[in-house]
């Protein structure tokens, strides 16, 4: 699977989970080790009003595209991150910021 393949899913799954008459939507990932993953997000109903997704009516897939997505970002120890916002546009036009909270990371690893 390549990293555009990886976009496109998650594409089609917020698609897939957005009203009528949408104008942006965005999921935000957090990783807190190899195989912990949360999500939250929502959309814009094009009037301003946010409405935070049902992540259980997402196909399961999401959660492997951003376990897919980290492992290709990261590959050979660089761009690491532990936060990603991915970011579409009813256009189709997205973007994707990736980050590194230490304070995260701090907290995971006293919890283990």
């Amino acid at each position: 699977m390549t990293i555009d393949d990886v976009y496109k899913s998650i594409a089609d799954n917020i698609i897939a989970n957005v009203a009528e008459g949408w104008s942006k939507a965005h999921i935000t990932a957090e990783r807190t080790d190899d195989n912990a993953l949360s999500l939250e997000g929502g959309y814009d109903n094009g009037e301003g009003v946010f409405t935070p997704f049902k992540f259980r009516n997402f196909d399961r897939r999401v959660i492997a595209d951003f376990h897919q997505l980290h492992k290709i970002t990261t590959e050979g120890g660089s761009n690491r991150w532990n936060r990603a916002r991915y970011t579409l546009r009813r256009d189709g036009e997205f973007s994707i910021d990736f980050q590194w909270d230490q304070k995260l990371a701090d907290e995971v690893e006293g919890n283990l």
